[in-house]
């Protein structure tokens, strides 16, 4: 499991892209079993949340928390700008509060995200290689479990074999 120590605010800005993140409907769904994820972005959330006073912040977290973390900072990063164009509102729920909770100073001037859109990008190009990694093992892992599948299937033909 990766280890990703982040800065304050590079946590705050995190905390922001997984709340961009949880807000979208189905965005926690497994495309293979259509259930909830069983490592969803929900207790990274949580540990950011308990940490969010330290100057350094650690998580430990699953590769496909990782990749997700990833998309979420880039989704976060469009839906700045557009909080930013549309005066501080948003379609997903809790981005706005959550904005105002982090930057109270946007609520005046809701221009102040688009500065974050620049936190947002550089911290997703600094989890890069974290990202890199995670996808490389979830890729050997899904071909790893593609190739007992294809074992198992391909001999049930062959019972005169065994």
């Amino acid at each position: 499991m990766p280890l990703i120590q982040l800065q304050n605010v590079d946590a705050r800005v995190a905390s922001l892209a997984v709340v961009y993140h949880l807000g979208r409907p189905g965005s926690e769904i497994d495309p293979e079993t259509l259930r909830e994820h069983r490592a969803s972005l929900e207790p990274v959330q949580a540990a950011i949340r308990e940490q969010l006073d330290n100057a350094v912040i650690t998580l430990d977290v699953a590769p496909w928390q990782v990749q997700r973390l990833g998309q979420a900072l880039l989704g976060a990063s469009n839906e700045l700008r557009q909080y930013g164009i549309a005066e501080g509102r948003s379609v997903v729920p809790g981005f706005s509060e959550a904005v105002a909770e982090f930057w109270p100073e946007s609520v005046e001037d809701p221009s102040v995200a688009s500065d974050l859109v620049q936190h947002a990008v550089m911290l997703r190009r600094r989890l890069d290689a974290v990202i890199g990694e995670a996808e490389a093992e979830m890729a050997a892992a899904q071909a790893a479990a593609e190739a007992e599948r294809e074992a198992r299937r391909g001999r049930w033909w062959q019972v005169w074999k065994r």
